[in-house]
């Protein structure tokens, strides 16, 4: 696990600085972890539907979905079974998060357009520690 929080390190802080993910970065890992997991569990294929949803809508960028995607891919088996839930833990705490930094800095709470990816940090983290 932690060569996965050091890779999701990295990327999340390469989004930060140039608001673009490469996909020669996200691609060979998740071709491994789709390899090494397949066919995954209906948890993770729904978690995926519901990221690809979100950059459908314009909620998520598409370079923080191919993050996410990844990272549920190549977490291990044992994880998939609770991947759904805790991305939705994190995704409630990281935004709370997000708010509260807006506030604290006087910017607009809402139509602000921010990277992302740096939200794979917490769940990472969350199923580390739940396992």
């Amino acid at each position: 696990m932690i060569w996965l929080l050091i890779y999701v390190l990295v990327f999340s802080l390469v989004d930060l600085r140039t608001r673009r993910i490469p996909n020669w970065c996200i691609v060979p890992i998740l071709a491994t972890g789709v390899i090494a997991h397949f066919p995954g569990s209906l948890e993770l294929w729904l978690a995926c539907s519901l990221l690809l949803f979100t950059w459908a809508r314009d909620w998520m960028g598409a370079g923080d979905v191919k993050l996410w995607i990844t990272v549920l891919w190549v977490l291990p088996v044992e994880h998939s079974s609770q991947a759904l839930l805790m991305m939705f833990i994190s995704f409630l705490l990281s935004a709370l998060m997000q708010l509260l930094w807006r506030v604290i800095q006087s910017r607009s709470i809402t139509n602000s357009v921010t990277p992302a990816a740096w939200r794979t940090i917490p769940f990472v983290l969350l199923c580390w520690y739940v396992h």
